[in-house]
């Protein structure tokens, strides 16, 4: 069964049933922590802390994104500046102690509300494969292997190196899709920390085979379309 429809469904009972909440930890930058509630609602993201002066409120407007880094670990983007560091926007890390994690279903309630694309680095089980190619993800120094499979709405990136696992869905987390031989293929899409400088980012895979030509074609055409 497709992810969004047990999310759509688990969507349907999460708005009968209130907010959703997790205990977490929330890390401080540079150091220290604290303990706390999360707790995910129609109207934002709310996290109530044992000490009085680390208690955050966000609307769904106050966020950039939200880094779904595995279940258990997560980030959430602000626009709060950091002071100290120049202005750049302020991230805020937490980890989950105990219970469930940021499953589909919470993640869901944030992609249903959050004006931008949410980060997913955990890789969705394309139900119906378009296109599937073994790449290498080429990174500043050295780079990952693993698989890119295209379906009817989502793009996914699965390899062993779990930082770099992406869930991209198509018509709002890619911004476009360039190749410029038939063993190269680049995906830009909304991604930013809270030190990056760029709002988006480029992807850069090498590719094992041969890029169907097209293929690519009508992936321009769905991801880039003629005005």
């Amino acid at each position: 069964m497709s992810r969004w429809i047990v999310v759509l469904a688990a969507l349907l009972t999460f708005s009968s049933a209130g907010a959703q909440t997790l205990k977490v930890r929330h890390d401080h930058d540079p150091w220290g922590k604290c303990v706390g509630e999360l707790s995910f609602s129609e109207n934002g993201i709310v996290f109530s802390s044992e000490k009085e002066e680390h208690n955050w409120s966000w609307g769904w407007t106050d966020i950039q994104t939200v880094d779904r880094r595995s279940e258990s670990e997560f980030s959430i983007l602000s626009y709060a500046d950091q002071k100290f560091l120049l202005g750049r926007d302020r991230p805020f890390d937490f980890t989950v102690l105990e219970g469930r994690g940021m499953d589909d279903t919470i993640l869901g309630l944030i992609q249903s509300h959050l004006p931008r694309p949410v980060v997913d680095r955990l890789p969705e089980e394309v139900e119906r494969v378009d296109y599937e190619v073994n790449v290498k993800h080429l990174h500043t120094f050295g780079g990952c292997e693993g698989v890119l499979r295209f379906g009817p709405d989502v793009v996914v990136y699965d390899t062993s190196h779990a930082k770099d696992a992406r869930t991209w869905r198509m018509g709002s987390a890619i911004v476009g899709v360039w190749s410029v031989g038939k063993f190269d293929l680049e995906l830009e899409v909304y991604e930013r920390e809270g030190g990056d400088l760029l709002r988006t980012r480029r992807f850069r895979f090498q590719l094992k085979e041969p890029l169907d030509p097209d293929f690519y074609y009508h992936l321009r055409r769905k991801l880039v379309p003629v005005r």
